[in-house]
């Protein structure tokens, strides 16, 4: 799947249907609207709220992982950039590895 934005929304719809919110493995928000922008935040109770997304690779492409649909998922922009290209990766007090699965490649939480 080439990434751009088209096939971004069509990725989130797949996964979370026509939800304006949603969670990414590590349980960070993102919104719907905030795809692609990393100055994106709403206010909740006076407060902001981070919630800029964009499409990550479970199986980074330096690893050998590819544009198929299998291998993408939405990830709030600040675990994409936590994620980048690793496939063991700290993520506040979360440890996380890329593993195999019987259908490709998981992201899995250590502890």
């Amino acid at each position: 799947m080439k990434i751009n934005k088209k096939n971004a929304f069509k990725l989130w719809e797949k996964n979370y249907g026509d939800a304006r919110f949603a969670e990414d493995f590590h349980g960070y928000l993102m919104c719907r609207d905030g795809y692609g922008n990393p100055n994106f935040f709403i206010k909740e109770d006076g407060e902001a709220i981070y919630c800029g997304w964009n499409i990550h690779h479970i199986l980074p492409k330096n690893c050998g992982g590819t544009n198929a649909i299998s291998n993408l998922t939405c990830t709030n922009i600040a675990t994409n950039d936590e994620a980048a290209d690793k496939i063991t990766f700290w993520i506040d007090d979360c440890l996380y590895q890329v593993q195999r699965t019987c259908d490709g490649h998981g992201i899995f939480q250590l502890n």
